[in-house]
């Protein structure tokens, strides 16, 4: 009797550790079961991740450096207003080269490709900062083709002015160009720019005139948060004002541009010029 309880005994003691190295083994097995699948899924979002870099341009995924390199590139296509030399970011010549450079470097830091920043470029200071003027006529075409219909359209004329003699001791004057909404949308004007010093102007539209504007740095500071809206088919006036005391000892030919940014998706910045004769 006595050794049949200690076999039930021992049976019991040996389903007990069964049950207990089952549960282990169960337990075992759900853990692994956990790690494996936690690796898959972080092995399917690194799969996921290279799909998509490999779907991005080359400059969203290229590293800090690349695009500093690429953007060296960028930086020599468009010229300093100032000195007319290309914009060179280790050897900035003005504060207007500054300016520019920073423009560029905020592009780049946004994560921008370079056909972007190219074109983000040339919409705020212009297709003539451009060196080659065929990568101007380049991005004109391709503007053309991607430009709605029902655009604004800016129109002025003439295109250019002779002033004939103008003599430094009369002082300042002025004249007109006559401007446009040919489009089918509101025309925005919302910058100004010229040359140089010497030159300023504004819009008058209906009757009153806005805020007069001039080369950066020259001593007219132009306003930041400006703009004028033109109805379709509605005229208003380009003033250019010349003032031949800004170079009291110059004399001789000169001429001198006169640059309008709207919304126009071609003309977004619209050029006229002047020219003359400044004598005593």
């Amino acid at each position: 009797m006595d050794n049949l309880n200690r076999e039930n005994e021992e049976s019991k003691i040996i389903q007990k550790s069964g049950r207990k190295i089952t549960e282990k083994i169960i337990q075992a097995s759900l853990v692994l079961g956990l790690l494996l699948g936690l690796a898959l899924i972080i092995l399917g979002v690194k799969n996921l991740n290279l799909k998509d870099k490999a779907n991005k341009p080359a400059s969203l995924v290229s590293s800090a450096a690349a695009d500093r390199g690429s953007a060296k590139d960028i930086y020599s296509l468009f010229l300093c207003p100032c000195c007319g030399q290309p914009l060179d970011k280790n050897a900035p010549c003005c504060l207007m080269a500054q300016e520019r450079i920073a423009f560029i470097d905020s592009l780049i830091q946004a994560g921008k490709p370079d056909n972007e920043i190219i074109l983000e470029y040339a919409k705020k200071y212009g297709l003539n900062s451009f060196v080659d003027k065929n990568k101007q006529t380049e991005l004109r075409a391709e503007l053309i083709k991607s430009a709605p219909a029902d655009r604004p359209i800016i129109s002025i004329s003439p295109s250019s002015k002779d002033l004939g003699d103008v003599s430094q001791k009369k002082g300042k004057i002025y004249t007109t160009f006559n401007l446009k909404n040919e489009g089918k949308k509101d025309l925005i004007i919302n910058k100004l720019d010229t040359s140089c010093g010497c030159t300023s102007a504004s819009i008058v539209y209906q009757g009153k005139e806005g805020p007069v504007f001039a080369m950066a740095g020259h001593g007219i500071v132009s306003p930041t948060d400006w703009q004028i809206v033109i109805p379709t088919g509605e005229t208003a006036q380009l003033k250019v004002y010349y003032d031949p005391n800004v170079h009291r000892d110059l004399r001789g030919s000169v001429t001198r541009e006169i640059n309008i940014f709207s919304n126009d998706a071609i003309d977004f910045e619209k050029s006229v010029t002047i020219e003359l004769n400044q004598t005593d």
